[in-house]
């Protein structure tokens, strides 16, 4: 490593050059391989003036009657033969601008370039090291609003779709919330512990103070919205024989009274779409 041109905490914009390795070798490769390309191009020129000016004079030789067949034809056959110095000399223009921009891709790998803008989070590296491929040495964090991936199993995923809004709670912080939203959704599964799941990526929609990379959240994902629903604790309801009930109060006696629900809510709450009727009393099954 021959420069380090940034420190931890600097802000950089994209194409910034972070770091640069010792290159030598490669930048006296890489002038080379211009030269011989502008020389290639400067050949292919000077060989197309030449058709070009042969073309000139064989229409000259044609409008004069007294020109001689055999000057004509010599005229011809220099035009073949100019126009064949033209075609080889264009294979050797490609092979030269190939090869400068081989050399030109050796020597970006000894350059490291900001991908994104963003801040200097860490730098393991210091001026004279030897960098190994595959090494990390400059970590860069974006300046863009932060995201969460969360994992969606295949009954779940079916639910979801981009621009679906949520809450998002910090482990660290789990009494706040911040709203969110997807922005995106992976169509291929991931594998996590022989089971498929679908990589979710959400976005905050508001700024989250003293956020960091890495943090662990939980997100309650909005699939769709009603109003005046009816609503009971997703532990009063129970099923039986493919059906669902709900147990109910008349008469101070507890029966049990078939329902229909709906969409799950927040705070474990589950709509109930027929069946009750707001203000009935029912009992959970947990009490």
């Amino acid at each position: 490593i021959t420069k380090l041109n940034y420190q931890v905490g600097d802000f950089v914009t994209t194409g910034t050059i972070l770091a640069e390795a010792n290159a030598t070798d490669l930048q006296a490769s890489y002038r080379q391989t211009q030269n011989l390309a502008l020389s290639a191009q400067n050949t292919l020129e000077y060989y197309e003036a030449l058709e070009s000016k042969a073309k000139k004079q064989l229409k000259s030789l044609k409008r004069d009657d007294s020109a001689d067949k055999y000057d004509k034809e010599a005229q011809e056959k220099q035009i073949d033969a100019n126009q064949a110095q033209v075609e080889a000399q264009k294979q050797n223009v490609a092979a030269a601008r190939a090869a400068a921009e081989a050399a030109k891709a050796e020597l970006a790998k000894k350059i490291i370039t900001a991908p994104f803008s963003g801040i200097i989070s860490t730098e393991d590296a210091e001026v004279g090291e030897t960098a190994s491929g595959n090494e990390t040495i400059i970590t860069l964090i974006s300046q863009d609003k932060f995201k969460l991936e969360a994992y969606a199993s295949q009954m779940e995923i079916k639910n979801l779709a981009v621009g679906n809004e949520a809450k998002i709670s910090l482990d660290r912080q789990p009494e706040k919330t911040y709203t969110a939203k997807i922005i995106a959704i992976d169509p291929a599964e991931t594998s996590i512990g022989g089971v498929s799941n679908y990589k979710v990526t959400l976005e905050f929609s508001e700024q989250v103070p003293d956020l960091q990379s890495g943090l662990g959240a939980s997100a309650i994902i909005t699939i769709e919205t009603k109003n005046d629903a009816v609503l009971v604790p997703q532990t009063a309801v129970f099923e039986k024989n493919g059906k669902k009930y709900v147990y109910i109060s008349q008469n101070g006696t507890r029966v049990s009274q078939e329902v229909q629900t709906g969409i799950y809510g927040t705070n474990n709450q589950t709509e109930i779409v027929s069946g009750l009727n707001a203000g009935d009393k029912i009992f959970e099954l947990s009490k």
